[in-house]
């Protein structure tokens, strides 16, 4: 399967809303409980490209496959050089066609380049081909809380894996807008 990676613009907002909400009503993949409008979509596609990329995978008949996100790790300045990173596939996406890691490695790419260390991920601890997908792109296990959400009448945990991407400095430069990057 061809496709290419690119970044998203507001005009992908009802593509990622309907790949997203396919995943919501689900109990092992997402802890939303009701998928957001396709304009807190647009919404969210515009902030999110103020600091982090918003990429796309999307295949050569125009159809989008996949898309990962940044956002950050804590509101708090001294984490400013840390990443959570969200990526979800579309649910007829093809698997292991090499979709994810695509997205991942220019993603990284892209947050390397901005200044930032490390990479986040925090996902239901059972949701196994995503907790196997995050240790085949390098991450580890760094945290696992028990019973954190409630949805559909059961609780659910959460794993937290991280990656290292950055350079460790003693005193780090401000992570670069994403327009001064691309």
């Amino acid at each position: 399967m061809n496709y290419k990676i690119r970044m998203a613009t507001e005009d992908d907002a009802q593509a990622v809303h309907d790949i997203y909400g396919f995943y919501v009503p689900l109990d092992y993949v997402t802890f939303t409980i009701e998928n957001p409008d396709v304009e807190s979509y647009r919404k969210k596609i515009l902030s999110t490209l103020q600091k982090y990329p918003f990429l796309l995978a999307q295949a050569d008949d125009g159809k989008i496959l996949g898309y990962a996100c940044g956002s950050p790790l804590r509101p708090h300045d001294a984490y400013q050089w840390n990443v959570e990173w969200t990526i979800v596939l579309a649910p007829d996406a093809p698997r292991r066609q090499g979709i994810a890691t695509s997205l991942y490695k220019e993603f990284s790419r892209i947050l390397e380049k901005q200044g930032y260390r490390y990479i986040y991920g925090v996902l239901v601890d059972t949701n196994q081909p995503s907790i196997e997908l995050h240790k085949s792109l390098g991450f580890v296990e760094v945290g696992h809380f028990d019973n954190a959400g409630f949805k559909l009448g059961s609780w659910r945990g959460i794993v937290w894996m991280t990656k290292q991407i950055g350079k460790m400095e003693e005193a780090p430069k401000d992570p670069l807008p994403l327009a001064k990057v691309l």
